[in-house]
């Protein structure tokens, strides 16, 4: 979804925000993962303190106060999330909505259950940076985990019919979103880890990666979701996280993450 009139500047970022929830509950996927490990967890909800960041349209925040919860905060900063979430919370007597950045936030209470989803197609490139950082510390964090993978693929085994050589020369450097459809995740033995976040440990990242035993001209980078190790759904299963594309500029890349006061940007580069 993009927008198509000129708006002013600070209109036109907050309703581009605003209108990336409403592709994050297109994926019913996801929406439904979501569901069920919350659900998993409604021993640590019942008669607890949660807190949703990042909570969009408040379909989390309001399962957690069905399923028992003492008090739920819903906390969202972007202004138009904000209203639509306060009117359909509303109703709802142990939840309070707030506006407010998540990292601002200071709850009165002790957190017994945060839930989120600050995840970025690249893992870390959005939020998760923020969860790291919280003035607090949830008991239980739902997801607690993530990691970013890396595969190499060959330009003629996806038969485009637009992206060629010549195309790709020019995105040299350059990680591009959805480039190419694909459904089915590369073998096991074809992919690697890039990067590695767990909630309480941080972002593990390799200070160089070496893809010199992969075959292929392109890399495909993709997102697993995981909550105590175990894979909830990935960016194949999950399409809200968009596949990552780059051609291949020789067997050693850096990524690096920096949080810039509003998200995190990504650095990458090829080393050798």
């Amino acid at each position: 979804m993009e927008i198509l009139n000129q708006l002013p500047f600070k209109k036109y970022s907050a309703l581009s925000d605003f209108l990336a929830f409403v592709g994050i509950y297109d994926d019913t996927v996801r929406r439904r993962v979501w569901k069920d490990l919350i659900m998993r967890h409604e021993r640590a909800i019942r008669d607890r303190v949660v807190v949703e960041v990042g909570a969009g349209f408040g379909e989390f925040s309001r399962l957690a106060a069905e399923m028992g919860a003492r008090r739920v905060y819903a906390i969202e900063r972007n202004p138009y999330a904000y209203e639509i979430l306060r009117r359909r919370l509303k109703g709802y007597k142990n939840v309070k909505v707030i506006k407010a950045d998540a990292l601002k936030f200071v709850p009165d209470e002790d957190v017994d259950v945060l839930i989120h989803d600050f995840y970025g197609p690249l893992l870390y490139d959005e939020s998760l940076y923020v969860l790291d950082h919280l003035p607090y510390r949830p008991r239980t964090v739902l997801p607690n985990g993530g990691r970013l993978k890396v595969a190499a693929v060959n330009l003629d085994s996806l038969d485009d019919p637009v992206v060629d050589g010549d195309i790709l020369e020019v995105l040299r450097g350059v990680i591009v979103a959805d480039l190419f459809p694909v459904e089915d995740p590369p073998p096991a033995d074809g992919e690697r880890v890039v990067a590695e976040w767990r909630y309480g440990r941080g972002l593990k990242l390799e200070d160089s990666v070496d893809v010199g035993e992969m075959v292929g001209d392109l890399l495909m980078f993709y997102l697993e979701i995981t909550h105590n190790g175990r894979v909830l759904c990935d960016s194949f299963e999950c399409t809200n996280w968009s596949l990552g594309w780059t051609p291949r500029s020789g067997d050693v890349f850096e990524m690096r993450f920096r949080w810039d006061g509003e998200f995190t940007r990504v650095h990458f580069r090829w080393k050798v």
